[in-house]
């Protein structure tokens, strides 16, 4: 028998076992001690973060043997993103109610968000005198400034009758007001006579107004012109029909 072998069967068992768990490297392993000067565990002869949670710290779990964060935890170390917030380590909206926001904004779908100017959530319901509420602003009113029944011609004429002067003086101060509505004058015609000469007799009555509103002091900025000729009839049946020949206004 050898010298070596002689040596080895002098030893102790347990020094034996030592000599044959120094054998071991890392990242294998036969227990936790083993890993230990890792900070790991011995996992199917392995060394690995953890076997399940309670090897891993505050706020992370044991996912396939590596700590990780869960979805969404927070702390001082660890904020939220973007305008999240944290609370009780878990990130959630910027806001649970308006109590949460500051001044001038209010939480709207979990994001704090500047108050409207009127309306819902506004700090009043509803704006000054001569203003409305549209789209959470106070927009200044507009005025309607159409007639109460169109401008009328006589067959086969587009200049303005005395008897329509009295609806456009009406309409013209309106026009003259600093917030009127822009206005669209169509011109219309019935249906005697070619579709072509219908159409240019339109935008002629059409005109024929817009120039009238003009001389009365009215910006023709705010008038526009348009023609329907014998297409868009008042009264149906044809012919000589009075209340097709017109001038309706519609306000822009």
């Amino acid at each position: 028998m050898s010298t070596l072998s002689r040596l080895l069967l002098s030893l102790p068992f347990g020094a034996l076992l030592l000599s044959s768990s120094a054998c071991v490297e890392y990242p294998k392993c036969k227990d936790d001690e083993h890993c230990v000067e890792k900070g790991e565990v011995c996992v199917g002869g392995f060394c690995k973060q953890c076997k399940d949670n309670s090897q891993c710290g505050q706020g992370q779990e044991c996912m396939n043997n590596v700590c990780e964060y869960r979805t969404g935890y927070c702390d001082e170390k660890r904020p939220c993103y973007g305008n999240q917030k944290c609370r009780d380590n878990q990130c959630g909206p910027q806001c649970l109610g308006n109590g949460e926001c500051a001044a001038g904004q209010f939480c709207s779908e979990g994001s704090c968000v500047v108050k409207p100017e009127c309306g819902v959530n506004a700090d009043r319901e509803s704006c000054d005198e001569g203003f409305d509420c549209q789209g959470g602003r106070c927009v200044r009113r507009m005025a309607d400034c159409s007639p109460s029944s169109p401008i009328y011609f006589d067959f086969d004429k587009y200049n303005v009758k005395r008897s329509e002067e009295a609806k456009l003086n009406e309409v013209a101060a309106c026009l003259r007001n600093a917030n009127a509505n822009r206005v669209t004058l169509s011109g219309h015609a019935d249906d005697v006579g070619s579709t072509e000469y219908n159409l240019a007799l339109g935008e002629s009555r059409s005109s024929s107004v817009r120039e009238f509103l003009g001389r009365l002091g009215v910006s023709t900025s705010l008038l526009n012109t348009i023609s329907y000729g014998e297409d868009r009839p008042a009264v149906d049946g044809g012919g000589r029909q009075p209340k097709n020949r017109r001038v309706e206004f519609e306000s822009r």
